[in-house]
């Protein structure tokens, strides 16, 4: 009984499994538009700059990325002062975007999971005619 019980059971977790990587959509072409620094706002502990703790060093990037008529502001965040290359204006990026994220398929590294901060509609003649 245990054995069967434990059979079904690896059986239904790997049906799980493969539904939710079958179910996962491709990636799609966009265009980054924009990037500028990020600044954040700096917070003190209190009245007494002794008991701030340590600032530490973010450096913090907001991308814009169009993906069809719609311009997504995605938050780049990293400890080291680097930015991939494939974050510069006019170039073309893989991405998946979700509810509340945007998944980048960068070139030479691992998938990057960015926080989406804001979306608009672009404004441009191609997306006004088709509206």
């Amino acid at each position: 009984m245990k054995k069967s019980l434990t059979l079904f059971a690896f059986l239904f977790g790997w049906q799980v499994i493969a539904v939710q990587a079958g179910t996962k959509q491709p990636y799609q072409s966009a265009t980054v538009v924009s990037v500028a620094n990020h600044q954040g706002s700096a917070g003190s502990a209190g009245d007494n700059p002794s008991d701030s703790p340590l600032p530490s060093t973010i450096y913090s990037y907001d991308i814009g990325i169009r993906l069809n008529c719609t311009v997504y502001v995605v938050r780049y965040e990293t400890g080291m002062d680097y930015l991939p290359s494939v974050f510069t204006p006019h170039h073309s990026v893989e991405v998946n975007p979700q509810k509340h994220l945007m998944y980048v398929n960068v070139p030479g590294e691992r998938e990057m999971r960015l926080g989406i901060a804001a979306r608009s509609h672009a404004t441009d003649s191609s997306c006004t005619a088709n509206n």
